[in-house]
């Protein structure tokens, strides 16, 4: 590999009309696209916490611990290198390939992304993104998520959750609403996974983590926005912060029974 990035694999594992197809809500996702030495680096990083924090603890909602990066001077070298790539002209070349979403621009301020990291018994509830930048004033359309996590264990828990409310006549938060959980996507070192966020995209990870001492589910998370979207994204008044669902509200008993694994 000439760099840190595969962009021939990426290129070639391209398909957009599968993408686009992809149910309950367009996604993709693509192993070993970055040289695995330059991850074990970051990986290493990450261990250390030697960068600015933003820890969650929003019972039934979030508890996880997120990087607070304020400029570029923030991040450890290794994360740099790695953002710079998904940040890159290159890489939001092929996303609007994959995507057929045209003139897709990063963020430099990282709002809301950057790492994240969730400890042993934290949760990230079901829930649909925010929809706007506000510092920017822009719309957000895709997630790329960058998996961290060496011989992850499913019986942890802590995969990514894709979600569907059963009753759309009611509302997200009805009491009487019923959720399904459709796919299970483990969070394994060097998977990259790319989706389209608007208020479709129910996803998270909703079981509180079960994990050895000191092990901690990481991953490194960018967005990427246009200047308008089409208004079939929306549900909600926009524009929202994310907007969860309480865990109390959503896991039953068998939600996870016979839920595919991937």
């Amino acid at each position: 590999m000439d760099t840190i990035f595969d962009y021939r694999k990426f290129e070639n594992e391209i398909n957009t009309e599968s993408y686009l197809e992809a149910t309950p809500f367009p996604f993709v996702f693509i192993d070993n696209l970055f040289d695995n030495d330059k991850l074990d680096l970051v990986h290493s990083e990450i261990e250390s916490g030697e960068y600015k924090k933003d820890i969650r603890n929003i019972k039934g909602e979030e508890v996880k611990t997120r990087s607070d990066f304020k400029c570029i001077e923030d991040i450890p070298k290794n994360m740099f290198d790695v953002f710079s790539v998904l940040n890159g002209g290159r890489f939001l070349e092929c996303l609007s390939k994959l995507t057929s979403i045209d003139g897709l621009i990063s963020d430099p301020y990282y709002h809301g992304g950057g790492v994240n990291q969730i400890n042993k018994s934290g949760t990230l509830a079901i829930h649909v993104d925010g929809t706007t930048h506000r510092k920017m004033n822009l719309k957000r359309r895709l997630n790329a998520i960058l998996f961290m996590n060496k011989d992850w264990d499913d019986a942890w828990g802590g995969h990514h959750e894709q979600w569907i409310p059963k009753k759309t006549d009611l509302h997200y938060l009805d009491e009487k609403q019923e959720w399904e959980c459709v796919r299970l996507i483990r969070p394994a070192f060097n998977r990259l996974m790319i989706f389209t966020t608007n208020d479709h995209s129910w996803h998270g990870h909703t079981k509180p983590l079960s994990l050895p001492n000191g092990v901690s589910r990481k991953s490194l998370i960018t967005y990427y926005y246009t200047t308008d979207r089409p208004t079939s994204d929306l549900i909600y008044e926009e524009p929202h912060r994310a907007l969860f669902v309480n865990n109390s509200l959503s896991i039953k008993d068998q939600v996870f029974k016979n839920v595919p694994i991937l």
